[in-house]
């Protein structure tokens, strides 16, 4: 069995967010420790009051910049770094002049081609200088 500690690393490396700031809240309050098996998380309840504004505070400073993909044409696409598929969409308007006909938010975990490697869109992100930024469009 997984321990918390294992558990709250992954969250953090993988940015579960809501998972990560729920197992701090539990940790705060006494309810677990880093040492417990993950299995006590199905026992124990956080403060849901502490738990949302931890979460709506970013107290653990996740990054916020999300992948989205932009349809603009029969088959194009728009691929932008941003906050919000609002932020995106206004993005795609200044950077091509075109309008969104749909816009979803991708899995971080996905992985693209880009050049002559494979990459997922959290590592990809990394590579990113500034934000929002269309990083590709076909």
């Amino acid at each position: 069995m997984s321990t918390i500690e294992t558990l709250y690393d992954d969250a953090i490396r993988y940015e579960e967010h809501v998972l990560a700031h729920y197992i701090l809240c539990l940790i705060q309050e006494g309810k677990i420790s880093l040492d417990d098996e993950e299995s006590v998380l199905f026992e124990v309840q956080p403060d849901t009051v502490k738990l949302t504004k931890m979460i709506e505070n970013n107290h653990l400073v996740f990054c916020q910049i999300h992948m989205y993909a932009l349809k603009v044409g029969e088959r194009k696409w728009a691929f932008i770094y941003a906050v919000s598929p609002e932020e995106a969409k206004t993005h795609l308007w200044k950077m091509t002049g075109s309008r969104a006909l749909n816009c979803r938010e991708m899995a971080p975990d996905e992985e693209v081609l880009i050049g002559n490697r494979f990459l997922n869109f959290r590592e990809w992100k990394k590579e990113q200088k500034e934000f929002p930024c269309l990083v590709g469009y076909c």
